[in-house]
């Protein structure tokens, strides 16, 4: 009687700890590898000759010129002038420093499953091809409003 009395005791204690876990787990959900952005030097490890090209960009001084209007703040600049704000990606220069500028994320979509397994093939699809007239033109519709506001 004495070891069913024990058995049920420690049975209950792991029944109670086991809960305890699931509910941990549902209060903080595991990252989706699939939406994490990683930035422009993970991409320049695998890809040098791509990231020579941004280099030359002017995309790369996008993060410069606002922080210079004094804009780091403003969303509807930071759509444009920065790494997956507002999907998942840029936060705060505090929080997603190296999602500051417009980065090759910033076209391709998160790389986050990429970088996790290079040769996967399935990842290297869900990467966004990019062509003028279904990536560039979500930034590129903004540049009358470059020309008509004052920043």
């Amino acid at each position: 009687m004495k070891k069913i009395i024990i058995s049920g005791f420690i049975l209950g204690v792991l029944l109670m700890f086991d809960y305890n876990y699931a509910l941990a787990q549902q209060d903080s959900p595991a990252k989706d590898i699939a939406s994490e952005y990683v930035g422009v030097a993970q991409c320049a490890v695998c890809h040098p000759a791509e990231y020579q090209e941004y280099n030359k960009r002017k995309f790369k001084k996008a993060w410069r010129v606002l922080k210079m209007r004094g804009a780091e703040k403003n969303e509807i600049c930071l759509k444009c002038h920065v790494t997956g704000f507002g999907k998942g990606g840029f936060i705060s220069e505090e929080q997603t420093p190296h999602l500051v500028g417009k980065q090759c994320e910033a076209c391709h979509g998160p790389g986050g499953k990429h970088i996790s397994n290079p040769s996967d093939q399935n990842f290297r699809k869900q990467l966004k091809v990019v062509n003028k007239q279904n990536i560039c033109i979500e930034c590129h519709t903004c540049m009358t409003t470059h020309k008509t506001n004052d920043f």
